[in-house]
């Protein structure tokens, strides 16, 4: 077994499209089809909290204490846990602010504020909404403004739903089809958001959502003042990636007694992560894939091909084969990760259970 990272490459060269039932040279086929084994296996319930190997990455991050708001990139399906200043902190999901005698929903505010953030509460990480954009954009007075990274990206388009200035949701036409938002059509060196038949750039208050087609190179999206001409940076978009949406996550109560690393802006702090990874869709050869296991990946692509067919031993054995893959995958994590102790249990009373003892309603 190899502990290089496995390419579609690597799938391509092995057994796997004469075991399916593929053309060889069917790349766009083949691909098609690890994608979603890929999807199958990182989403099965047998893969738990963190997943199998390769499917889980150690992350670094930099939070400012002012606006102590983590959005994760691309391919980040979630933290799975935190490290401030070398303390382990607790994720909550969204639920978490909505129990029934919990604490409520943090950050609290001061009375009578919109803006003043009472500095007390617990240090933890609450999750978020999903959101369009790395950083918010700020109104009012603000537009948006592309930069395709290559001349072939020009003519290709861009979808953004958006508010106009009063906070009004824009609909336009794309020839005879109504559209929640804005076509832009890119070009070089860059293009503003405008409303259909006009050149003025638009005034938005808001970004709900993003599209794009595939490009050939990586599009920035700034948001541009429209008094001043002063840009920032938005969002870098992927040329695979067709829709922007990102994992966002609130620090309560950031510390502000890090030491971070030298070249660290003042009133960052920088944050280690364990990320569970998402899956980014493999398109050509050279693409790595989040399932390390080629066994893996043909048993499942099997259980695919016999879950098809309209047959009760072809479901039978379809069953079978998908067991097959995560057996595979459960070895590969053992055999690499360990099987007796990946982690350190924390066991305060050892074995002192009061189901021990026969005491209390533990017995």
């Amino acid at each position: 077994m190899s502990v290089s990272r496995l390419r579609l490459k690597d799938v391509l060269q092995s057994r796997f499209a004469s075991e399916i039932g593929l053309d060889d040279g069917d790349v766009p086929r083949i691909a098609e089809a690890v994608n979603s084994i890929q999807e199958r296996l990182i989403t099965c319930k047998e893969a738990g909290d963190t997943g199998w190997l390769g499917s889980y990455a150690e992350m670094a991050f930099n939070v400012s204490q002012t606006s102590p708001n983590l959005t994760t990139p691309r391919g980040v399906a979630r933290l799975i846990r935190v490290n401030a200043c070398d303390w382990p902190v607790r994720i909550e999901n969204q639920f978490f602010e909505y129990l029934e005698f919990g604490s409520g929903h943090w950050p609290k505010l001061s009375c009578g504020s919109t803006s003043n953030v009472c500095a007390s509460g617990p240090f933890k990480a609450l999750r978020r909404n999903t959101v369009p954009t790395f950083t918010d954009l700020t109104v009012p007075g603000y537009g948006l403004r592309f930069y395709p990274g290559d001349p072939a990206d020009v003519n290709l388009r861009v979808l953004v739903g958006c508010n106009d200035a009063f906070g009004s949701t824009i609909y336009t036409m794309d020839g005879p089809v109504q559209v929640r938002g804005v076509f832009t059509t890119l070009s070089l060196p860059s293009v503003n958001l405008t409303l259909p038949g006009t050149t003025s750039p638009l005034e938005i208050s808001s970004i709900n959502s993003i599209q794009k087609d595939i490009t050939v190179g990586s599009l920035n999206i700034y948001q541009v003042n429209l008094s001043t001409g002063a840009q920032t940076l938005l969002l870098t978009m992927e040329p695979g990636e067709t829709v922007a949406a990102y994992q966002r996550y609130y620090f309560n109560a950031l510390p502000n007694s890090c030491c971070n690393p030298p070249g660290t802006a003042p009133g960052t702090v920088q944050l280690l992560a364990m990320a569970k990874l998402d899956l980014v869709p493999c398109v050509v050869d050279s693409d790595f894939l989040l399932i390390q296991s080629k066994e893996a990946i043909i048993a499942e692509g099997q259980a695919m091909r016999l879950g098809s067919m309209d047959s009760g031993e072809a479901k039978q054995q379809a069953g079978e084969r998908h067991l097959q893959a995560v057996r595979y995958l459960q070895g590969q994590l053992g055999h690499m990760e360990g099987f007796e102790q990946p982690a350190i249990k924390f066991a305060p009373f050892g074995s002192a259970r009061l189901r021990h003892q026969k005491i209390g309603t533990l017995i």
